[in-house]
């Protein structure tokens, strides 16, 4: 073979490697997958908030996931490892531990708030939310949690009012800013007064005045899923819904359920794209209760929802942000070292294992369960049945019944719910998964972040950048 002919034949063997590598790059459909920066505003922006849930509660229900049903978890086995993380702050302008209200303000508008106040700045001014902002550009809207769809952190969202207890004022606002999809619990404020279950102080009745205005309500599962039209309002209970382990779930939809109706509403005929608010409450109301397999199965669900964004990212890679994370922390939850008697130092020491799991997957329901089971005026043979029926293998400690019996708050860190806390005390002597306290904590959280500038949200901020960075790729 001549040199030429030789040059001509690499010539023509490059060429061929360069227009299949452009082949398989423009073909290819992982394209746009993993952290990449991209400079596009992304078209559908999911917003997971697990809400009172700090690293702990999502480890706590990895190892779980891997110990009791050999399964991942789809935040840190998909999110985490394809996209970025970063942590956040937590404290309000006025404290040190957050509520909801202050944390999720600053997380939808980008600036401190003081504790209870929501969509207003703690020097009075009021900014626009994210989800404002999305809508003004003409993207589809959506609230959806399992708490009540006026609680705090989807309120923060799209409303402003000086003090979260305003729910009829939030639900009134819902309207007036034409959030195209609303599902939770909290049926109570849209209820006229005088209407069994109503809790508003007027004759406003709010499921007329939105179906008025074109929205599909339905108030139960199957509804959910037979539900047309191109806005939604489903109220599923009068307040808030069920923990995971006491849920009808033949009539009551999980945040997974939710989540999947909200991608085909949003989704459907829309080429302005949208961006949804989807939390679950029961991480903080479990961590209040010191309920740890409440926390975990709730967090499961809660990775289950995240899982189905995570689907839909795989057919829209470079049109997509999905980001998980939490408002604060609740309960400075861990396992640890325990004495098996509190008698000193030479007492034998206790470990967790992963034999704690299975003992807390032998737990049938919430501790706010067993509290209504017990009833206000527990007696002795009512606690030995309790733990007969629902908590096999546990042992309670003849201190810990006398504060049953008495409902005693069993210490000055645990005092939300006296018969929840002593039951979470009897569950973490017996798994060695114990509580800081039965409230809110300093701690940071993460956020899990992939797909259209996720990369913004890597490294240690301020929650109130998690706005910050929303905005800027919205205005791009």
């Amino acid at each position: 073979m001549s040199r030429m002919t030789k040059t001509r034949a690499l010539m023509l063997m490059l060429a061929m490697i360069v227009a299949l590598g452009s082949y398989l790059f423009v073909r290819s459909p992982w394209l746009g997958l993993g952290d990449a920066a991209q400079s596009q505003t992304p078209k559908y922006i999911f917003i997971f908030l697990a809400d009172g849930a700090g690293i702990t509660h999502m480890e706590m229900a990895r190892m779980y996931s891997r110990v009791v049903h050999n399964e991942g978890l789809n935040i840190p086995d998909k999110i985490m490892k394809q996209g970025s993380i970063g942590l956040i702050t937590t404290h309000a302008a006025d404290s040190l531990t957050t509520d909801s209200a202050a944390a999720a303000t600053a997380m939808a508008s980008g600036c401190k708030a003081k504790i209870g106040a929501l969509g207003i700045c703690d020097d009075g001014t009021i900014p626009k939310t994210v989800m404002e902002i999305a809508k003004e550009k003409g993207m589809r809207i959506g609230l959806v949690t399992n708490s009540t769809i006026y609680d705090a952190s989807p309120a923060a969202f799209a409303g402003h009012v000086s003090n979260r207890k305003y729910y009829s004022l939030i639900c009134d606002g819902y309207l007036r800013l034409g959030v195209d999809l609303l599902l939770g619990g909290g049926r109570n404020e849209f209820l006229p007064q005088g209407q069994p279950g109503s809790s508003r102080k007027d004759d406003n009745d709010l499921i007329a005045a939105f179906v008025r205005q074109g929205y599909t309500y339905i108030s139960d599962k199957t509804e959910l899923f037979k539900a047309k039209g191109s806005k939604l309002l489903g109220l599923f209970s009068v307040q808030e819904m069920s923990f995971e382990l006491d849920r009808d779930k033949d009539k009551e939809p999980s945040v997974a359920d939710m989540t999947q109706a909200a991608i085909r509403f949003l989704e459907e005929g829309n080429r302005r794209g949208f961006m949804v608010f989807i939390e679950n409450e029961n991480p903080d109301s479990a961590g209040h209760l010191t309920d740890v397999a409440s926390v975990i199965h709730a967090y499961r669900e809660f990775d289950r929802a995240v899982g189905l964004a995570y689907e839909f990212y795989r057919r829209h890679p470079r049109e997509t942000l999905i980001l998980a994370t939490s408002d604060h922390e609740t309960g400075g939850l861990g396992f640890t070292l325990a004495l098996e008697e509190p008698s000193g130092r030479d007492a034998k020491r206790l470990a967790a294992t992963e034999r704690d799991f299975k003992k807390i997957a032998s737990i049938p329901i919430s501790l706010k369960k067993a509290g209504e089971i017990l009833g206000s005026n527990p007696t002795s043979d009512s606690v030995d049945r309790l733990m007969r029926d629902y908590f096999k293998g546990f042992i309670l400690a003849p201190d810990l019944k006398e504060m049953l019996l008495s409902k005693r708050t069993p210490a000055r860190n645990l005092y939300t719910d006296p018969i929840a806390n002593t039951l979470g005390l009897m569950v973490a002597n017996n798994t060695q998964a114990y509580w800081g306290t039965a409230g809110h904590t300093s701690q940071p959280v993460f956020v899990a972040a992939l797909g259209v500038g996720s990369e913004k949200f890597r490294g240690y901020q301020d929650n109130t950048d998690f706005a910050k960075h929303l905005f800027s790729l919205l205005r791009q």
